[in-house]
C-alpha cells in the first residue's frame, strides 16, 4: 500500500473534507472512520488491520458456504432412493436455489474486498474505503448466517428422510394449519352479509381466500399420495386418519364455495368478476407441490390491487 494524502492525517481533517458541501452527519462519518484510525489519526497500519479483519469475516462466510454445499451434497445422496417423489425433489430444488444464492453472495465478497486501497489520494477516498469495508463485513455476516440456516435445514431434511414418524408429524401439522384457516374462513363466510359493513369486498376477499384453500388442499392430497407411496416402498405402515382428514378438508372447501356462491349478488360479481378471474389465472401458475409462501404473496398482491381503491 502506498502512502497517500489521506494517511497520517487527523481524523477531523477527513471528517471535515467528507462533510464539506454534503448532507452528511459528522458524527456518523467519524464513527465510520473509527476502524481506520489510531489515536485520532488515519494510519496505514489501521487501514491494513481493517482490511485484514474484514477479510477474515469474509473468509468465515465463504467457509460456511462451503459447509452448506457439503451438507447439500450429503442430502442429495441421502435422498437418491426417493428423489423421484415430488415431495422430495421439490425440497431439494428449494435447497439448491438457496445454496446458489449463498454461493453467489459469498463469491461476490472477494470482489468487494478488491477495494481501491491503493487509490487513497484524497481524503474522501479513505471514507469510501471504510464504509465499503463495513458494508462488506455486514454482508459477510449475513451470508454466514444464511449459510448456517441452510445447513441446519438440510440436516433437518435428512432427519425427515430417515423418519416416517417425522414425515407424518409434519404433514399432520400442515393439515392442522389448513384446517384452522378453513374453519376461520367458513365462519366469516357464514356471517355474510348480515355482519359485514362492506359485504361486496368481504365476499370477494373470502372468494379469493377460498380459491387459495382449494390449491392448498389439492397440495395436501398430492403430498399425502407421495407419502403413502413412500411408505409402501419401505413396507412401513402409514399413519391412519390422515387420508380421512384430507377428505374432510376437500368436502368442507366445496361447502364453502357453495355458501359463497349462494350469498353472491349480481352487483358483487360485476364489481369484482375481473379481479377474481385474474386471480384464478395467477393460481393457474401453481402446481403441487406448492410453494405456500409464494401463494401467500400472490394473494396479498392481488388483494391490494383489487381492494385498494374500492
Amino acid at each position: 500500500m502506498s502512502e497517500s494524502e489521506s494517511t497520517g492525517r487527523p481524523v477531523e481533517d477527513v471528517v471535515a473534507a467528507v462533510v464539506d458541501g454534503r448532507d452528511r452527519d459528522p458524527e456518523t462519518v467519524r464513527e465510520a472512520l473509527d476502524p481506520v484510525t489510531d489515536d485520532g489519526v488515519v494510519t496505514r497500519e489501521a487501514i491494513e488491520a481493517a482490511v485484514s479483519d474484514t477479510s477474515k469475516i469474509a473468509a468465515t462466510a465463504e467457509t460456511r458456504a462451503e459447509l452448506a454445499s457439503i451438507a447439500y451434497d450429503d442430502a442429495v445422496d441421502a435422498a437418491t432412493p426417493v428423489d423421484d417423489l415430488a415431495i422430495v425433489m421439490s425440497r431439494l430444488d428449494e435447497y439448491a436455489d438457496r445454496l446458489d444464492t449463498v454461493e453467489a453472495r459469498a463469491a461476490a465478497l472477494t470482489d468487494d474486498l478488491r477495494a481501491p486501497v491503493e487509490r487513497l489520494g484524497d481524503l474522501g477516498a479513505v471514507y469510501e474505503l471504510a464504509t465499503g469495508l463495513r458494508e462488506t463485513a455486514a454482508t459477510a455476516q449475513a451470508v454466514a448466517r444464511t449459510a448456517d440456516e441452510l445447513s441446519v435445514d438440510l440436516e433437518a431434511f435428512e432427519a425427515w428422510l430417515d423418519s416416517p414418524e417425522r414425515r407424518s408429524d409434519e404433514f399432520a401439522e400442515d393439515v392442522d394449519l389448513v384446517d384452522e384457516s378453513l374453519a376461520e374462513l367458513s365462519d366469516a363466510a357464514a356471517a355474510l352479509p348480515a355482519e359485514s359493513e362492506a359485504p361486496a369486498v368481504d365476499w370477494a376477499d373470502a372468494t379469493m381466500r377460498a380459491r387459495v384453500l382449494d390449491l392448498l388442499v389439492a397440495d395436501l392430497r398430492t403430498e399425502l399420495t407421495d407419502l403413502q407411496t413412500w411408505a409402501g416402498r419401505e413396507d412401513e405402515p402409514f399413519r391412519t386418519g390422515l387420508d380421512g382428514r384430507v377428505a374432510d378438508l376437500e368436502g368442507r372447501v366445496e361447502d364453502l364455495h357453495d355458501v359463497l356462491a349462494e350469498y353472491a349478488e349480481p352487483a358483487w360479481r360485476d364489481r369484482f368478476g375481473d379481479d377474481l378471474a385474474a386471480f384464478d389465472r395467477d393460481l393457474d401458475g401453481f402446481e403441487p407441490p406448492v410453494d405456500w409462501e409464494r401463494v401467500r404473496e400472490t394473494l396479498a398482491a392481488r388483494r391490494e390491487r383489487a381492494f385498494e381503491t374500492r
